[in-house]
């Protein structure tokens, strides 16, 4: 395929042969001080959901995952996060 982050695998379930598109995702993790409520992480994800290439922010307990469709900035997200009030980007692997 020419999209390199589309595959295309196919595997038999012993009856029939079954096709698999597998479409690999980037991402990166920021590590964020300064999160105290749901409310705060609505009001990053929802900043970071408005950014061209971001597809998705879930957050975990210590981190926000942030789903990218193509790469971008980390000075670039942490700006974005850290717009949103008292948040300090601490790390962003």
């Amino acid at each position: 395929m020419k999209d390199e982050k589309v595959m295309i695998t196919c595997c038999s379930d012993g009856t029939r042969p079954v096709i698999f598109k597998i479409e690999r995702l980037d991402y990166k993790v920021l590590y964020i001080d300064g999160i105290s409520c749901d409310g705060c992480r609505e009001k990053i994800r929802s900043a970071l959901e408005t950014l061209d290439g971001v597809s998705g922010v879930t957050f975990r307990e210590e981190f926000a995952e942030v789903f990218l469709e193509k790469d971008m900035d980390d000075a670039r997200l942490a700006e974005i996060v850290e717009r949103c009030g008292a948040y300090r980007v601490a790390r962003i692997d």
